[in-house]
């Protein structure tokens, strides 16, 4: 990992979004998430919503940056800086050149490419400024919608993992996605 990077403040622009750090005025955006039973259920996002668990899943976020384990970020409008979803970018596998993106969109922002956009800019981000060569997306099969932002994000289909994670308490199989970072100009691309 490149020596300059300060995981805790990254912030990563695209064209309609700001990926950065959640703040505590975030809160309400969080309730609203977990009214949504398929991100509560892959996620850290609490079931059953109170302050307190919402103030607990902000210092998780801000734990994980400063420990380097995973960038977790706020999907915020650039011009608004109202938060729309959530990406984090798992850098456990990092010293092996590839790290791993999760992401979720609120039901109110679906539909609009707001995780095409938020998962090509961080994926450039970690090529660019962490020395990546390989960001992956592990999708539930059933899952069209995100296998669909996977591919316009410039991801290939790699294969079923089976029995790969647990998911909402049990085994669940998924599909691997694999963007991998541009070799310069000339190169064999195998």
């Amino acid at each position: 990992m490149l020596q300059t990077v300060d995981l805790a403040t990254v912030e990563v622009a695209t064209e309609r979004f700001e990926l950065r750090p959640w703040r505590e005025s975030d809160l309400g955006v969080l309730a609203e998430a977990a009214t949504d039973s398929y991100i509560t259920s892959i996620t850290t996002v609490p079931a059953t919503y109170t302050t307190e668990a919402g103030h607990g899943f902000l210092h998780r976020m801000t734990e994980l940056s400063a420990d380097g384990i995973t960038v977790p970020r706020a999907i915020a409008d650039r011009v608004t800086d109202t938060v729309v979803g959530h990406i984090s970018l798992r850098l456990r596998d990092l010293d092996l050149g590839r790290v791993g993106l999760g992401y979720w969109v609120l039901p109110s922002a679906r539909g609009r490419g707001v995780a095409r956009e938020a998962v090509t800019g961080l994926s450039n981000w970690a090529f660019d400024r962490l020395g990546s060569w390989r960001v992956e997306l592990c999708i539930e099969p059933w899952n069209e919608p995100s296998k669909q932002v996977a591919l316009s994000a410039g991801f290939v289909r790699e294969g079923l993992l089976r029995n790969w994670q647990a998911v909402g308490g049990r085994r669940s199989d998924v599909e691997m996605f694999s963007r991998v970072r541009p070799l310069a100009s000339g190169s064999d691309d195998r």
